[in-house]
Parts: structure tokens; C-alpha cells; sequence
């Protein structure tokens, strides 16, 4: 069974609730999501360094459809990573660009 797009949201945003304020759900090798309060959104992950946090995106029906896949196999095994840096990151990332 094919999953929404809000139930995709609703179950990262839920299982998310349940991890330290600084944890990403790693739904791809350079992608990640995290809550912002209720708010679900996704950091792209450095390239250059191991926990390093690049830029920021918006959690929309696109970015979902495009890794449909990754995250179908990533609601069977989870993976979470602890990022003490994230907060800091968040409060001085750039806005993410919304989709058109």
C-alpha cells in the first residue's frame, strides 16, 4: 500500500517526537529530517564532513516523491543519528527555498 504524503509526514514528525531534540531521521546517504517544533524539515548532509549539516529544504510532495523509495525501505529499518550541532545549525541555516 502506497503511502500519502501526510501519512509519510505524520509518521516521521511522530516517531521523531520520540528522540532527543537533536536527532535526525536519515532518510537517504545525504538527506535528513528533523523536527523544528511540530515542524518537519530536512537539512541536505555534508558532503565534506562526516557530521556536518549543509542546507536546509522543505519536507513538500516533491522531496517526498523523489526519494519514495528510500523512504519506503527507511520506514522498515530506521535510522536515526544523533547531531548535537543541529540546533545550533537550524537557529543560523538559511531559509529553505520553497517549492513553486
Amino acid at each position: 500500500m502506497e503511502r500519502t504524503f501526510e501519512q509519510t509526514v505524520s509518521d516521521l514528525r511522530m516517531l521523531l517526537r520520540d528522540h532527543d531534540l537533536s536527532t535526525t531521521a536519515d532518510v537517504t546517504d545525504g538527506a535528513a529530517v528533523y523536527l523544528a517544533g511540530n515542524e518537519l524539515r530536512g537539512v541536505f548532509l555534508s558532503a565534506d564532513e562526516p557530521d556536518g549539516l549543509d542546507q536546509p529544504f522543505t519536507v513538500d510532495p516533491w522531496f517526498v516523491g523523489q526519494v519514495e523509495e528510500n523512504l519506503a525501505e527507511w520506514f522498515r529499518q530506521p535510522r536515526f543519528t544523533h547531531r548535537p550541532s543541529l540546533r545550533a545549525w537550524a537557529l543560523d541555516a538559511p531559509p529553505a527555498e520553497a517549492a513553486d
